[in-house]
């Protein structure tokens, strides 16, 4: 496998603190996010479909996502979407009024590359979709993470390359023909209807 690490030698990198991930990132869903200790922590209420946060604006097409994220529990499944908008040019990302952090309208209407990985309590491995397509990426055959530690999680993308590291080992890689342009970010994660999802983030790091 090829190793996708740096856009360029002059890439800008951008530290997104827990405070500005909890106070200026929009959140969506039924639970609570909350910033303390230099680390935003996200929790699901009982009968939640899933909670998340998107970045207030759309980041450049060409991008690397650098983070630790500690899931709380088994059940917490881990996502990162990239290139997030109505259009796949980046103009725009409208989520409904009464948006209740379920998955259906982001694979039927949102253009996005969707890494989901954590995900043994969904019986599936790391794996990396674009929607609404539902175009494999690509896919690991095994979970690598574990609950109750800090995982360092890289994903990016340059022109048609996409990827996603876990722990520093490149888990899945791929090729986009068609690739989507700019778009926003977004960190959600998904539990059990019995086992609500937890998680802490923490370092996150933007590169362009």
């Amino acid at each position: 496998m090829a190793a996708y690490a740096l856009l360029s030698t002059s890439a800008r990198a951008e530290s997104v603190s827990a405070d500005d991930l909890d106070t200026t990132w929009n959140f969506h869903g039924m639970g609570l996010k909350k910033a303390e200790r230099g680390m935003l922590y996200m929790e699901e209420a009982p009968g939640s479909q899933g909670v998340m946060i998107v970045s207030p604006e759309p980041y450049p097409a060409n991008i690397q996502v650098t983070y630790e994220v500690m899931p709380m529990t088994a059940a917490s499944v881990c996502v990162l979407v990239l290139s997030a908008s109505d259009s796949g040019d980046g103009t725009s990302l409208t989520l409904p009024a009464d948006y209740d952090g379920s998955m259906g309208h982001w694979i039927q209407n949102i253009k996005n590359y969707f890494f989901a990985f954590h995900n043994a309590s969904h019986n599936r491995p790391p794996f990396a979709r674009r929607f609404p397509e539902k175009t494999l990426i690509g896919e690991h055959p095994k979970n690598v993470m574990m609950s109750g530690k800090f995982h360092t999680i890289e994903a990016g993308r340059q022109n048609g390359k996409l990827w996603l590291k876990i722990d520093g080992k490149l888990v899945i890689e791929g090729r986009d023909p068609d690739p989507l342009g700019p778009g926003h970010l977004a960190f959600r994660i998904r539990g059990l209807s019995e086992a609500p999802a937890s998680c802490l983030i923490r370092n996150v790091v933007i590169k362009d």
